[in-house]
């Protein structure tokens, strides 16, 4: 569980007005992981600018490394 920031562009995948549609999260943006464990072939959701977001989980530990860490 923690922060994570983007080190290289990931696509995800938003509900917007009832649907889900694709967006890329940037270089140097922050997303949080609840997750404490993570599968690399399966979706991981993750918290962007207060909304959960999916992802594959081998984009978040490929494209993207641990900001911080904090405990329940």
């Amino acid at each position: 569980m923690g922060i994570y920031r983007v080190t290289d562009p990931i696509p995800v995948m938003v509900r917007e007005d009832g649907t889900f549609v694709s967006r890329t999260l940037t270089e140097g943006t922050l997303i949080s992981v609840e997750e404490t464990s993570i599968d690399l072939n399966r979706y991981v959701i993750v918290n962007w600018n207060g909304r959960d977001t999916l992802m594959y989980g081998r984009e978040l530990l490929t494209r993207a490394v641990r900001a911080f860490k904090y405990d329940d």
